[in-house]
């Protein structure tokens, strides 16, 4: 016998694509040496949040020099062999992958990355690498 829950929120089971790449991403001087002139305490940072099993709502948080927040809904996730890709409509915007991660102090690890390469008009851009908090 099986018992019915109702529940008010609808949340992806961990083994659902929303499951593995849903958290909080930050990035440093050592992933990411773009940001070589970005003081360490305004350092981007991307957040994804569950829609379904397999979309996602990606929150970009830029803190300098001015802050900017930028949410983009209804970003699909699909299964590659060694990633799970992102997409938005039919254009890929980036992917969440094992790979090298450096620690803010420098030291490398193996961890969980996130990519964001994204231009939406001429001066509107999100580029963001960085690892799971």
């Amino acid at each position: 016998m099986t018992a019915c829950q109702q529940n008010d929120e609808i949340q992806p089971n961990s083994s659902s694509l929303a499951g593995e790449v849903v958290g909080s991403y930050q990035t440093n001087l050592y992933i990411d040496p773009s940001y070589a002139a970005t003081p360490t305490d305004k350092m981007p940072s991307a957040e994804l949040k569950a829609e379904s099993d397999s979309t996602v709502t990606l929150i970009y948080t830029r803190l300098y020099p001015a802050r900017e927040v930028k949410q983009l809904a209804h970003v699909g996730l699909i299964r590659q062999a060694e990633a799970v890709q992102l997409r938005i409509a039919d254009s890929s915007i980036g992917s969440f992958q094992t790979d090298r991660v450096f620690t803010n102090n420098g030291m490398e690890k193996q961890g969980k990355v996130l990519r964001i390469a994204l231009q939406q008009g001429e001066q509107d851009l999100i580029y963001f690498t960085g690892h799971r908090k």
